[in-house]
C-alpha cells in the first residue's frame, strides 16, 4: 500500500490549489457568477474551498498533543491515496453532502482577486505548518472528517488534495450545463 510522503502531499496541495486558483482567476465575470439551477457558482465553490481549508490550518497550527487528546491517536495504517478517495466518493454516492458550517453564502460581496489570493496564502500557510509534523505524527494523529469520521493527519491531507480538484470539476459541468 503506496502512502505519500510528506513532501509529496505539500507539493500536490501547492500544484493542485495553484491550478484551482489560476482556474478561477481566468473565467470571466459572468463564468464566475453563474448558476445553474440547484448547483453553487465559482463563486461559492471557492468560498466551500476556503471554508474547508481555514481549519486545517488551525489544525496544523495546534500543538501535537492537544491533537491527540482533542481527536485521538490511531496506530492503525493511514489508507492510500486511492482508498481514502474510495471511501469518500462512496460516501458522496451515498448522498454525503457539506455539514452546514462548509456551505458558501450565496451573497458574497468579497472579490474574486480578494478571495483567490486568501486561499493561496492559506495553502502556504498550511504546507509550511504540514513541514512541522513527522511521518509518524501524520500518520497516528486523528481528525475529525464531516463524512469519513475520525481519518489520519495524512488521508485528511489526500482528501483536501482531491477535493479542490473534484470542486474545480464542478464548476467545469455547470459551465457545459444549458441553463
Amino acid at each position: 500500500k503506496k502512502i505519500m510522503t510528506k513532501q509529496a502531499i505539500i507539493k500536490s496541495l501547492s500544484e493542485k490549489y495553484e491550478d484551482f486558483v489560476q482556474f478561477i482567476d481566468e473565467l470571466t465575470t459572468e463564468d464566475y457568477l453563474h448558476r445553474t439551477e440547484g448547483k453553487w457558482a465559482a463563486e461559492q465553490q471557492l468560498e466551500h474551498i476556503i471554508l474547508c481549508v481555514k481549519p486545517l490550518v488551525q489544525v496544523f497550527g495546534m500543538n501535537k498533543e492537544v491533537i491527540g487528546q482533542s481527536f485521538g491517536r490511531t496506530d492503525k495504517e493511514s489508507s492510500s491515496y486511492e482508498g481514502l478517495l474510495h471511501a469518500y466518493l462512496g460516501k458522496l454516492t451515498a448522498g454525503g453532502k457539506a455539514p452546514e458550517r462548509f456551505i458558501p453564502d450565496t451573497t458574497s460581496s468579497k472579490s474574486k482577486n480578494a478571495q483567490t489570493t486568501f486561499l493561496t496564502n492559506l495553502i502556504k500557510e498550511l504546507c509550511l505548518k504540514i513541514d512541522t509534523f513527522s511521518e509518524n505524527e501524520l500518520d497516528t494523529l486523528l481528525i475529525p472528517h464531516p463524512l469519513l469520521k475520525n481519518i489520519t493527519l495524512r488521508e485528511m491531507l489526500y482528501n483536501a488534495t482531491y477535493h479542490v480538484g473534484h470542486h474545480q470539476n464542478q464548476i467545469i459541468q455547470n459551465l457545459q450545463s444549458p441553463e
